[in-house]
């Protein structure tokens, strides 16, 4: 490393440098307008310190960006008021400098900046970094898998690469035999059957909450009235209040990749979801299976049967999109009861989860149960 190295936040003065390094990494059509046009964007649509641009930190050499992490808005909610805050997004660091000391140079920076930020991420060597700055990790997200196409599954999926948790031996090998017989696409179909009746017959019941699954949106006032409504009894969690829920799931960009979910009884909105379609081209681990994502859920306490015909809607939305199965992820113990009520399997746990408040204004829970999170918090859903 040259001795010209510096770590900085990034300011307009970095707009050509940062439309090279978006060029380079990200999008081949970046200019320095589009980078400033984009500040003066985020600035404005920051729900967390309003004007504020999000702030994001680089490493330089010689000029030239070679690590680069950002941020994302975001509100918290301890149990009794909003904190302002921020995901942490965007890690890069360019592959020949990898697996040196600028990954820890530009998280070092950017946490310095940080009153209060969040993190999701995969990467080993990502969690490192963030360990390393000060940042707690509440340990990984437990995922959620509901087979659609149980035949369709079994003939194509890699249980080791998929990484499917706490299956016995024996269901590997007898997974694994199928397959070299050829009968698992068989097998899957006579049991997938069994188990979408079993799912079936555990939501039966009155259906007093009817879902919207035609994408109608609500007002601002009614995901308002839901928020306050469910964030009751809540410890920790992101803000779920229509300024969030509509621009992470309903802004015009998003809106080919989510469907939007409305739980009514008689007439008032009792429920939210978003369902994340499946992406053309599916993670390659997958072997061309199609999984739809429950990406967000928002319901007031109690209340498992709107929950219930919530999951329902988001099974007929995945089946739609000719997903094989649906993806969701909780820590949450009563939507996890739920979860497997709807023959919901448990799958690898691969998302942590980091929080860091430097001020220690508010005494955030530590144990992951205690925080209500889901796939679309801090735009994990856009992995599988």
């Amino acid at each position: 490393m040259a001795s010209r190295v510096i770590s900085t936040l990034v300011g307009e003065e970095h707009a050509e440098a940062i439309a090279a390094f978006n060029r380079e990494v990200w999008d081949p059509r970046a200019t320095p307008e589009s980078v400033i046009a984009a500040r003066a964007r985020s600035a404005s649509q920051n729900t967390a310190y309003p004007g504020e641009v999000p702030p994001a930190a680089i490493v330089m050499k010689d000029g030239r960006i070679i690590g680069y992490c950002g941020t994302i808005p975001q509100r918290l909610w301890n149990g009794s008021d909003e904190r302002p805050a921020y995901w942490v997004k965007g890690l890069m660091i360019l592959p020949e400098f990898r697996g040196g000391p600028v990954g820890l140079m530009v998280v070092k920076e950017l946490a310095s900046h940080l009153e209060l930020s969040t993190i999701v991420t995969v990467a080993p060597a990502a969690r490192r970094l963030f360990a390393a700055v000060g940042y707690s990790d509440l340990v990984a997200i437990p995922n959620w898998v509901r087979p659609l196409r149980l035949g369709r599954i079994l003939q194509q999926i890699d249980l080791e690469a998929v990484g499917v948790a706490r299956l016995p031996p024996i269901a590997y090998r007898g997974v694994t035999a199928m397959q070299r017989m050829g009968i698992a696409r068989l097998a899957g179909t006579v049991a997938g059957a069994f188990v979408n009746g079993a799912a079936r017959i555990t939501r039966a019941g009155p259906r007093r909450v009817r879902v919207d699954t035609g994408g109608t949106l609500p007002t601002t006032g009614e995901i308002d009235t839901l928020w306050v409504r469910a964030r009751s009894g809540i410890r920790a969690t992101t803000v779920r209040d229509h300024t969030y829920l509509l621009d992470r799931y309903a802004s015009e960009s998003r809106r080919d990749s989510y469907q939007i979910l409305t739980a009514r009884e008689a007439g008032t909105m009792v429920g939210f979801a978003a369902v994340r379609r499946p992406k053309v081209a599916s993670d390659p681990r997958l072997r061309g299976l199609r999984v739809a994502t429950l990406s967000d859920i928002v319901v007031p306490p109690e209340r498992t049967d709107i929950v219930l015909a919530l999951l329902a809607a988001a099974e007929h939305i995945a089946q739609s999109a000719e997903a094989d199965a649906v993806l969701c992820t909780s820590a949450d113990p009563r939507l996890i009861a739920l979860l497997k009520r709807q023959a919901y399997m448990p799958a690898s746990a691969n998302i942590h989860f980091f929080l860091r408040d430097r001020a220690g204004l508010a005494q955030w829970p530590i144990e992951l149960q205690s925080w209500c999170l889901a796939r679309g918090d801090g735009e994990s859903d856009e992995v599988f």
